[in-house]
């Protein structure tokens, strides 16, 4: 049962979803900064929707029909490395769409830290199996620990709960054996720290 719970843990919190979540809330964010046109914002979500959760879940069935990856759960580090590879490259399109918008350097920030963290598990996946589901969590941990930097407006509460969303997670990557503890405790560190770094610095 707690298994199936595990699962259900990994599909809800699927580090695909993460950039969209993660603009979404940058694009509600208190300050008047972030205060776009509608139709600003509708471009800007279709843009990270389509390249950074879109193109890559098609991809997913389309690498186990033609036997790229042997199972949808891609259990070896190895089996990883052309999926990520093919995922970077939208969200290195997104960037760039982004950079070509009237539009703060978080948003494009964002994504871009969002980038190098997909980059790392492309690189890191040779050898080793970090945890690319707490890499996606840990990357809206950063971003907001950026954001709280950037503006010194307030968001330990949303913090405090993406940290015990990402300790759920972690024990759901645990329990279902995916990973081992270090696995995801770098994923989870490794991508706060970049994608914050890169929103700070961008």
């Amino acid at each position: 049962m707690t298994k199936a719970i595990a699962q259900v843990v990994s599909i809800l919190l699927h580090p695909l979803v993460m950039p969209s979540l993660g603009l979404l809330y940058i694009l509600t964010f208190g300050t008047s900064v972030f205060m776009l046109p509608y139709e600003a914002k509708k471009v800007i979500t279709i843009i990270v929707a389509i390249n950074t959760l879109a193109l890559p879940l098609l991809m997913i069935p389309l690498f186990y029909r033609l036997n790229v990856v042997k199972s949808l759960q891609m259990h070896s580090h190895r089996e990883r490395t052309i999926p990520l590879a093919f995922t970077l490259i939208p969200y290195i399109f997104s960037f760039y769409f982004l950079t070509r918008l009237p539009i703060v350097n978080e948003i494009p920030g964002f994504i871009l830290g969002a980038t190098i963290t997909i980059a790392l598990a492309f690189i890191v996946s040779f050898w080793w199996k970090i945890s690319i589901h707490m890499i996606g969590i840990g990357g809206i941990a950063g971003m907001l620990f950026a954001l709280s930097y950037r503006f010194s407006v307030d968001v330990v509460w949303h913090l405090a709960i993406v940290v015990i969303l990402a300790g759920i997670l972690a024990w759901a990557r645990l329990r279902v054996n995916a990973h081992k503890p270090s696995q995801v405790y770098t994923g989870f560190i490794a991508s706060w720290i970049i994608v914050a770094l890169t929103i700070i610095m961008y």
